[in-house]
């Protein structure tokens, strides 16, 4: 009670106190957990100092800013300035109950930054405060019902444990959503564009109906492009209503908005510095005049202009879109303006992140070189094909600006390798290969070269496949691939369902892959095969008459040509671009003991409807024949149809031709089509390894060489078959597992037909 009265003295009496003092001594009283040094850092007075009322002032006021005193008073012992504090407690730790929506950690963050962390002063008078924000957090999800109650317990050494208990409650679903002012289109049409939304009875695991800010944000904006891009350039959304009933368990939420008229577009114009001819320019508008108006289609002619442009240097061009609206005449002119800006070449390229590939096995696949113009369509081009190396779990691509200058960057490639070696063993099941057994040891980046190098053991019921292979990449400067294989198979064609013989093989090959532009390739191998086939005693005439016609045992050189044209985004699952591949074989006369060729051609295209769905469309034609002296293709290399591989529904291998005995021959033309829409489940990238799909299947084998097999000795499209299903595909640990059901759509009496197939383990 002294010192206190003779703290009020020294700091409101009249001149003698005000006239101050030096000091000369500070002592610090009432601390426990923050050390003097603390208190004297944030002290504006040191030993020396002269104080007076104004100093006294400022000082308690610092030592008050800190927040963490609840008092503070300054005294006077002769030349000694005593400091006497009530110190607030430090939080020692906060703890949550019952928050299953939002976690600790962001809870904890959030108070960490109101002043509420752990190992920070304990203010009470922030709690409310901190309290209602989190209701508020809770609020933005949809959770109106939320009950926080806070305790504070005290501990040892002047601290405080915070429990926060959260009763969550139910969340406010969002009911149908209601609209004002909408004349063009009805409700229904519109909450189709909303994510948002009431749920479906049966959609146990949706969320549609859990509101948050954000997604009625997104979900506005979504509805300000439906307008726009049907014409309605002046759509505006007025306001928005989001009401809460009174049990805290509904929501509504009413748009207000202002259709305004409906336009076309009038005349459209190209100014500013164009580089191009306006002419060429001009092909690469996407919206026409006298087309409704469509705010998507001039975003896509801005993003083709300026990609346009970056082709010649002008990677950082501006296209500014100009809308005159003409309301009398229902029109809107368009302008684009087109600003260059500064052209742009490349100074350096810098690679990182490739611990083991060498940066020229990089700089093989880029595009963009130093000393040259920067091109937007170059870059895209290098990272997709260093993606396709499949060297790298991930590329990125940066052109940063050289400091200093205006029309200089450089290309900074970043890489993340992937293992590149691998010893895999295996065993799986198909429902069309039985048990499959796999045993590999593959290096697809021999010493960092970009070389690859392979063993291959496969087995399952039907095969036994040995294969031994080397690629070398970049064998020329030019790009030049070389290629070498020696492979041994074993077959037992009776698992196959086909006819009951044994087929052994050796095969040794040699070739070279040509680069022919940054997404084709000619590849032109020259192979040696020796072939061994195996009858049984009870072998059918139609097997006698083609071993009669063609030996048991034979060896024919081939030379193979193919070339292939790979635009796809990426190997695995891709969603963009396509693959074309046309691949012919010929047996050579003069050192082969018969004459034939193969020739197939195959396409498969892909287009992504969104960030879920992609559709797939895939078509091939396979045909084969004899020539010179040979009359027809030799048996064993007929095409077959049929499986969870070409027409699923139906069983392996069981379309076409049949003998006299009912088994499956195969035939020398075969016709395949698949229409797949392939969906994403889930839009996070570490369950990018599964898809579903739906399907429908198409196909047929024809020999029109031999006769009376089975009725398909003449081409007829009406004995094409049709199934339909969904499937599965999943990279799982062990391999893709890959699953189908399928119901045929025009199968005929005799036919073989499977509804549900599958395989794992595949072979590789």
């Amino acid at each position: 009670m002294m010192r206190k009265k003779f703290a009020a003295l020294f700091l409101m009496c009249g001149a003698g106190a005000a006239q101050g003092f030096t000091v000369e001594d500070i002592d610090i009283r009432g601390i426990e957990r923050i050390a003097e040094g603390t208190v004297l850092n944030y002290l504006p007075l040191e030993r020396g100092d002269e104080i007076d009322a104004t100093a006294s002032a400022d000082a308690v006021e610092s030592l008050f800013e800190t927040g963490f005193f609840d008092d503070v008073q300054l005294l006077r012992d002769g030349d000694t300035l005593i400091i006497e504090v009530d110190e607030r407690p430090g939080i020692a730790q906060i703890e949550f109950t019952g928050n299953d929506e939002i976690p600790g950690d962001r809870l904890r963050d959030g108070l960490s930054g109101a002043g509420l962390g752990e190992g920070q002063s304990f203010d009470p008078s922030l709690l409310s405060t901190i309290e209602r924000e989190l209701e508020q957090q809770y609020f933005a999800l949809g959770y109106y019902d939320i009950d926080i109650e806070s305790t504070v317990s005290p501990l040892p050494r002047n601290r405080v444990s915070l429990r926060l208990d959260i009763e969550e409650g139910e969340p406010a679903s969002v009911q149908p959503i209601q609209f004002i002012g909408n004349q063009a289109f009805d409700g229904d049409t519109l909450r189709d564009e909303f994510e948002m939304g009431p749920r479906a009875w049966w959609a146990f695991l949706s969320d549609r109906d859990k509101y948050s800010r954000q997604r009625l944000s997104a979900d506005l904006d979504r509805l300000q492009r439906f307008y726009r891009d049907r014409g309605y350039a002046n759509f505006a959304i007025d306001s928005t209503q989001v009401a809460i009933s009174p049990d805290r368990q509904r929501i509504h939420i009413t748009v207000n908005l202002n259709e305004g008229q409906r336009y076309n577009v009038g005349e459209i114009e190209l100014a500013g510095d164009l580089i191009f001819d306006e002419a060429e320019l001009r092909e690469l508008l996407t919206v026409k005049s006298g087309e409704v108006y469509n705010q998507r289609r001039i975003g896509e002619t801005v993003d083709a202009l300026r990609d346009k442009l970056g082709e010649r240097g002008y990677a950082f061009a501006r296209i500014n879109p100009v809308p005159e609206i003409r309301a009398a005449d229902e029109a809107v002119d368009l302008t684009f303006f087109v600003d260059p800006a500064d052209r742009v070449y490349v100074r350096r390229v810098r690679i990182s992140g490739n611990e083991t590939t060498r940066d020229d096995v990089i700089r093989g696949e880029m595009r963009q070189f130093e000393g040259t113009w920067l091109s937007t369509s170059d870059l895209e081009e290098s990272e997709r094909r260093l993606g396709r190396t499949g060297f790298f779990g991930d590329v990125r691509v940066n052109t940063p600006r050289v400091p200093g200058t205006n029309n200089q960057v450089d290309v900074e490639v970043e890489t993340t390798e992937r293992l590149s070696g691998s010893l895999r063993a295996g065993v799986g099941f198909g429902s069309d290969q039985g048990v499959i057994l796999n045993l590999g040891v593959q290096q697809d980046n021999v010493f960092g070269t970009g070389d690859r190098a392979e063993f291959v053991a496969n087995s399952n019921d039907a095969d036994t496949e040995y294969r031994l292979s080397y690629l070398e990449r970049n064998h020329t400067l030019s790009g030049i691939d070389r290629r070498y294989a020696i492979a041994f198979r074993d077959r037992e064609a009776d698992e196959f369902d086909l006819n009951d013989y044994g087929l052994k093989s050796a095969t040794a090959s040699y070739g070279y892959r040509l680069p022919v532009s940054s997404n084709d390739r000619v590849g032109a191998d020259l192979e040696f095969e020796e072939t061994d086939i195996d009858l049984p005693a009870d072998a059918d005439s139609y097997l006698v008459d083609e071993i009669a016609r063609e030996g048991r045992s034979n060896a024919v050189v081939r030379a193979n040509i193919s070339w292939t044209r790979d635009t796809r985004n990426r190997a695995v699952f891709p969603t963009q671009g396509g693959r074309q591949q046309s691949r012919l074989e010929v047996s050579l006369p003069g050192v082969s003991d018969f004459e034939y060729y193969r020739l197939s051609v195959d396409q498969t295209r892909y287009a992504a409807l969104n960030e879920r769905f992609t559709l797939m469309l895939d078509g091939t034609l396979s045909y084969g024949d004899g020539y010179g002296d040979s009359e027809i293709l030799p048996f064993y290399e007929n095409f077959y149809a049929g499986g969870i591989r070409t027409v699923r529904g139906y069983d392996r291998n069981s379309l076409g031709p049949t003998d006299d005995s009912d088994e499956q021959v195969g035939g020398n033309l075969r016709v395949l089509g698949r229409v797949e829409m392939q969906v994403r489940p889930s839009l996070d990238d570490d369950a990018n390894n599964l898809r579903l799909s739906a399907f429908v299947d198409g196909g047929q084998v024809w020999d029109l060489e031999r006769e009376g097999l089975g009725g398909f000795d003449q081409f007829d499209t009406a004995d094409l078959r049709f199934s339909a299903g969904a499937g599965l595909t999943y990279y799982s640990p062990i391999g893709p597992l890959t699953m189908s059901l399928a119901r045929p759509l025009n199968d005929e009496p005799g036919d073989e037909t499977q509804f549900f197939q599958f395989t794992i383990g595949a072979t590789f």
